[in-house]
């Protein structure tokens, strides 16, 4: 049997895992948590070992002092969200697998490597070359986690041309998506409760956005689409548009829609993650209107791929790693184009045969790509690869 440590810093999450859990009993895997993880870890269903971190104290007092104690760190020795104890806690793993060339738990992953003999693999979503820097104790580390590393697995295309560019050796990488439960993400009729909870007609066409309420995902284009939309539609059918994220443009968001007369046709919710396969299904549209922002492109989106599963007619944008994700199954337009985000809305709102044609091709690029046991046999077999 594998032995093998997971090592995610603060960014131990359930969407992630839910791969990885599926290789359990024949991997034995143990992922490590840290006091500031950024994710709810109760259904998680992989072992998890607590590790002390460098940023605990502060982090204890508030995020905001823990986040400018690890800048500090990032600009002296690199060693922001180290932890303690973990070379240690590697003697005993075949494998460690952490997150990312720059991150200081990666070189740490490295020294166990190089102390226990512990193989290093490494999970890259980051999709811009020559990323993280900024500062030399962390460009250090990360070229020395780039030569030392036996495995990568880039979250996409785009993050395997990067490290390529770094000087990741190209037979290291395997292009491995993660997955998704392909059961509970599917096609089905739209939730009554929902429905009624939200205030919504049975008989409306909804837009879903399901994403923080930050400007890079952008929401405010969204909006303003909508907005165009309603004023060309005829009555008949209402039309809504579902916010389902928290953020901090909430109150500006609410604000600007009551503010252009469309209070009643814009609802702003959360759903809780084991119900949010409901949340899809409400939508006739599925919107992610992401866009660049300094230091940041898309990367993934695991709405994204829950919404193709779930045979969501889906309108996205050409930003990051986005078009890698959704292939033919989407109409894509440019960020930040309120204006071509709404032709597309209205096309889709206007053309049954085309949002069926879209939902189709959903479904069938989730099952090909992003099934959660297929892509956990693959992870599998390139552990056994590099043993």
């Amino acid at each position: 049997m594998i032995k093998v440590g997971l090592i995610r810093g603060a960014y131990l999450s359930q969407f992630e895992m839910q791969t990885y859990e599926r290789m359990i009993p024949a991997v034995d895997l143990e992922a490590y948590l840290i006091q500031i993880n950024r994710f709810a870890t109760g259904i998680i269903n992989v072992p998890i070992r607590r590790l002390r971190c460098i940023d605990d104290p502060f982090a204890a007092v508030s995020p905001k002092l823990g986040f400018y104690f690890d800048l500090f760190l990032q600009a002296t020795c690199g060693l922001d969200y180290y932890h303690f104890g973990l070379i240690d806690a590697l003697a005993a793993k075949d494998i460690a697998h952490t997150m990312e060339t720059f991150n200081a738990f990666s070189h740490q992953a490295l020294q166990a490597k190089r102390r226990h003999g512990t193989r290093l693999a490494v999970t890259v979503w980051e999709n811009r070359p020559y990323a993280a820097e900024r500062f030399s104790a962390k460009r250090r580390m990360k070229y020395e986690v780039i030569a030392g590393t036996d495995l990568f697995l880039a979250m996409t295309p785009r993050a395997a041309r990067c490290l390529e560019l770094e000087g990741a050796a190209p037979e290291k990488i395997v292009v491995q998506p993660p997955g998704i439960d392909l059961v509970r993400f599917r096609p089905g009729p739209k939730s009554v409760y929902w429905l009624d909870r939200l205030g919504i007609p049975h008989d409306a066409f909804v837009f879903l956005s399901v994403a923080a309420l930050a400007w890079e995902k952008g929401v405010y284009e969204v909006l303003h689409a909508f907005k165009r939309l309603t004023l060309e539609c005829r009555p008949g059918r209402p039309l809504r548009l579902v916010f389902a994220g928290a953020g901090g443009e909430r109150d500006r968001l609410t604000a600007l829609a009551e503010r252009i007369g469309l209070g009643d046709q814009v609802v702003f919710t959360r759903f809780p993650y084991e119900r949010m396969h409901e949340g899809y299904a409400l939508a006739d549209v599925f919107l992610l209107n992401s866009a660049p922002r300094p230091g940041w492109l898309e990367q993934f989106g695991y709405a994204l791929a829950e919404a193709l599963a779930s045979g969501t007619p889906i309108i996205t944008t050409r930003s990051g790693s986005i078009p890698e994700v959704v292939g033919d199954a989407a109409l894509l337009v440019p960020p930040a184009d309120f204006l071509a985000v709404h032709q597309a809305m209205a096309a889709l709102l206007g053309d049954r045969a085309l949002r069926r044609d879209l939902a189709r091709r959903a479904r069938a690029r989730a099952e090909s790509e992003f099934n959660r046991d297929r892509n956990a046999q693959r992870i599998r077999r390139a552990y056994e690869r590099i043993l």
